[in-house]
């Protein structure tokens, strides 16, 4: 798959590499959700593009992923995970979820 083909996509920023290593020397692999509702099948073809990316070596040592829903709902949030855990499984190694529950009731309370 070349990035051409999948550029206005990839321009959307769904997921990213940053370059950065986990501990073991995994990539990590961010998925920033927004407010605005994210397509699972942009978001799976983004994935699939940048998976292909690294080496072989790499990949065997598998990914972290972390998937920021901090400015994203609750069932979004769920939604990607099941995705990664039914799709992408082979490729991770640990995933880190970042979500804020602000309950205004409980916070009257």
């Amino acid at each position: 798959m070349e990035a051409s083909v999948i550029l206005p996509i990839l321009k959307k920023k769904l997921a990213f590499l940053s370059g950065g290593k986990d501990r073991r020397s995994g990539l990590i692999l961010t998925i920033p959700l927004c407010l605005e509702q994210t397509s699972m099948d942009e978001l799976s073809v983004t994935l699939d593009y940048l998976l292909s990316i690294p080496s072989e070596k790499c990949k065997a040592r598998g990914f972290t992923v972390i998937v920021d829903g901090r400015k994203s709902q609750w069932n979004v949030v769920k939604t990607v995970v099941l995705m990664l855990q039914v799709n992408k499984f082979l490729y991770i190694h640990s995933g880190f979820i970042s979500f804020i529950d602000v309950n205004p009731i409980a916070m009257l309370l």
